[in-house]
């Protein structure tokens, strides 16, 4: 059942799950964050839904400790807050603010220092 269910969701979640190696090890997964770079351009409407999926899924990541995740999740932001430019990018900027909260928040030094960076 939930082979088919992958299809049904929205393109820009498929898209922010593709930036996501299967081993956090990897790193961003370029070829699929010049994708969702690219989406987030041609469709700027999205890019809060995007940021907040984004946050949803940084939250969820750092609840389980899965700090490599976290990291990617990061990156993925920064590289789209440098690409995009455009009107809706103040929509965008309450997920940044809250994903960089969260990991202010955290007891982790190495996520606070993320945070900070």
């Amino acid at each position: 059942v939930c082979g088919c269910c992958g299809a049904l969701r929205p393109r820009y979640k498929r898209l922010v799950d593709n930036i996501f190696p299967e081993d956090p090890e990897d790193g961003l997964v370029k070829t699929n964050m010049e994708k969702l770079t690219f989406y987030a351009l041609s469709a700027p409407e999205k890019l809060d839904r995007i940021g907040a999926y984004l946050s949803e899924r940084l939250i969820r990541d750092v609840g389980r400790h899965r700090y490599g995740y976290v990291c990617i999740a990061m990156e993925a932001l920064d590289q789209l807050l440098m690409a995009c430019h455009c009107q809706s990018i103040n929509l965008f900027v309450e997920s940044f603010l809250k994903m960089v909260a969260k990991l202010l928040e955290s007891e982790k030094p190495n996520l606070q220092i993320l945070g900070t960076n």
